[in-house]
């Protein structure tokens, strides 16, 4: 009980550093936790992983060989030591920050330095198709953005102008001057009723029966 109080007077004005001698490292109450191994050593190394695990956790079917996810793995391991044996620790961390805000991940709290976060901002020696826009990771496959599809088109292609005729307001102003019932009711459009007589009217035009009945008849090459 009087370790829960000490916990709750540490954090009670928010963030503060951490407790445990020689860590000082600062957190949230809710980033806390309560000590799992035996071992401080261990117990640091396991929540670095998990940290570092959540930002660097690409697939192996993300890279061109098998090579390069090896290299990959390697590169993680070195990046996780840097940080258990505090070599570099400013260094790699800034490396994980840069990789997080390039790709878009949000990374955890006590990983951050005393530095702004900066823009994600792609390298200039990095394609712009490249899977790692911040450069950490190579051998990544090249993002393949997919073709844009077509709005879709109801009327497949088919020409919706009309070609031998033109709806003019004249027309409309004859129609609107003739009601009847069915023009009398709410939302009817005497637009699209000229538009529809003038169609039916036409429709036959372009028809050449002639011409049709030549091409029926005309030979087939084998």
């Amino acid at each position: 009980m009087d370790d829960e109080d000490s916990i709750d007077r540490n954090f009670s004005s928010g963030k503060a550093e951490c407790p445990v001698a020689g860590c000082h490292v600062n957190l949230w109450k809710r980033e806390w936790r309560t000590q799992t191994f035996e071992d401080l050593k261990i117990e640091r190394e396991v929540e670095i992983r998990k940290r570092v695990g959540k930002t660097l956790d690409r697939r192996e079917e993300e890279f061109e060989t098998k090579r390069d996810y090896d290299d990959y793995l390697e590169l993680k391991e070195e990046l996780i030591m840097n940080l258990v044996f505090n070599t570099d620790a400013q260094a790699t961390r800034r490396k994980l920050r840069d990789y997080a805000v390039a790709n878009g991940i949000k990374t955890d709290t006590t990983d951050s330095t005393n530095e702004p976060t900066p823009k994600p901002v792609k390298r200039k020696d990095v394609a712009a198709d490249a899977a790692d826009p911040s450069g950490l990771i190579k051998g990544l496959k090249n993002i393949v953005v997919p073709k844009a599809k077509a709005p879709y088109d109801p009327f497949m292609g088919m020409a919706r102008t009309r070609d031998y005729y033109e709806v003019k307001e004249s027309y409309v102003a004859r129609a609107r001057g003739k009601p009847a019932d069915a023009m009398s009711a709410a939302g009817y459009d005497f637009h699209q009723y000229v538009d529809e007589c003038l169609l039916r009217a036409f429709a036959g035009f372009g028809v050449f029966i002639d011409d049709e009945m030549g091409a029926k008849g005309a030979p087939v090459a084998v």
